[in-house]
């Protein structure tokens, strides 16, 4: 069973460890502080899940306010690498890079303005977890966990790379909750993280050369040679997402022996 001592003390770190990245981008505007805010949401938004498995309890959900951070960390963060992919791509936009950077920040800008505002927001709702914390049964995160990996496995059954971002999403719920649980039940549940993480980086590589097709077809659409080059690299990085998702289910379940 997760107790909810185990999950109280998981909670709080998360919110210390998100408030430190708030205060860190506001004072030095962090390319990485910002991300790793980011991270620190995903994973609430992954205990969120978990609390759904609360027998005849109401789960609780991520507030408003909390998407709100996240969603103007987003237009940052998104921002910045687009600026990133021009930059190693070889795109000549100085009206995309003026833009981008006046984005950075404008938006930075306001975030430094609402850090009081937003470390109120994160402690509220973290308060808010803790007050709803019920202990989990061990069948009822069994379960989750099977149904999750089965949505996974639909994904690669077909050749279609419309669903890739949303088994990326999936895959990141499940590592993030795999890391609250106590070891008798990770035992128990013989799920391959490592090979997860394998996924979720190939996929992650498939949606780089994806943005940066989309960037290049945007802003520098004369330059067929190159945006040939990286859609062969884009088709390269799907085919590779296909090969390590084939026969998914036997390789995320740990086999005795």
């Amino acid at each position: 069973m997760l107790k909810r001592k185990r999950q109280r003390k998981y909670l709080v770190k998360r919110c210390l460890e998100l408030r430190d990245q708030l205060h860190t981008f506001a004072a030095s505007g962090s390319q990485e502080a910002l991300h790793k805010l980011r991270v620190e949401i995903k994973k609430l938004k992954a205990f969120s899940k978990l609390t759904k498995l609360y027998r005849g309890e109401g789960d609780v959900t991520i507030k408003k306010d909390i998407k709100q951070i996240f969603h103007r960390a987003g237009v940052i963060r998104e921002a910045s690498i687009n600026l990133q992919m021009i930059k190693q791509f070889d795109i000549h936009q100085p009206v995309f890079n003026i833009k981008a950077t006046n984005i950075i920040q404008q938006e930075t800008g306001k975030f430094r303005l609402n850090k009081t505002h937003y470390d109120h927001d994160i402690t509220n709702m973290v308060k808010s977890f803790l007050r709803s914390l019920r202990p989990v049964h061990n069948r009822s995160i069994k379960h989750w966990f099977t149904r999750q990996l089965r949505k996974i496995a639909a994904v690669f059954a077909t050749a279609s790379t419309g669903q890739f971002h949303e088994a990326r999403k999936r895959i990141k719920y499940l590592v993030y909750v795999h890391g609250i649980l106590h070891g008798r039940l990770t035992a128990a549940l013989s799920l391959d993280i490592d090979y997860l993480i394998q996924v979720q980086d190939a996929i992650g590589k498939w949606h780089d050369t994806t943005v940066a097709v989309e960037l290049l077809t945007a802003y520098k659409a004369s330059n067929k040679t190159k945006i040939s080059r990286l859609r062969k690299e884009q088709d390269k990085a799907a085919k590779a997402v296909h090969a390590i998702g084939n026969g998914f289910w036997d390789k995320v379940l740990k086999r005795d022996g």
